[in-house]
């Protein structure tokens, strides 16, 4: 027999793992003081983390799809927090 399932369609969730790593990202900014060696270089990690993530979802959104508005919305969301936390690691270095 022969499955004729098409793939899954990506879901707003796609974008959650991003988030997720950027999450601790933006805590550190905010409880910290940046300019530290120790959380510089850790904020640094979370960020390339980050993106390479989203590299991941992009993959998954490019293969499956992305057909709903929530899924797009969820993918500019993840590129703006994305875009923010580089600004502010760049200021603050």
């Amino acid at each position: 027999m022969n499955d004729t399932k098409s793939p899954r369609a990506a879901t707003t969730g796609t974008w959650a793992l991003p988030l997720l790593a950027l999450a601790p990202l933006a805590a550190i900014g905010i409880l910290t003081d940046r300019a530290a060696t120790l959380w510089n270089s850790l904020s640094w990690v979370l960020w390339a983390l980050s993106v390479i993530l989203v590299a991941v979802e992009w993959a998954l959104v490019l293969r499956r799809g992305a057909r709903r508005s929530a899924q797009w919305g969820m993918c500019i969301l993840v590129h703006a927090i994305l875009a923010w936390q580089l600004i502010a690691l760049l200021t603050r270095s």
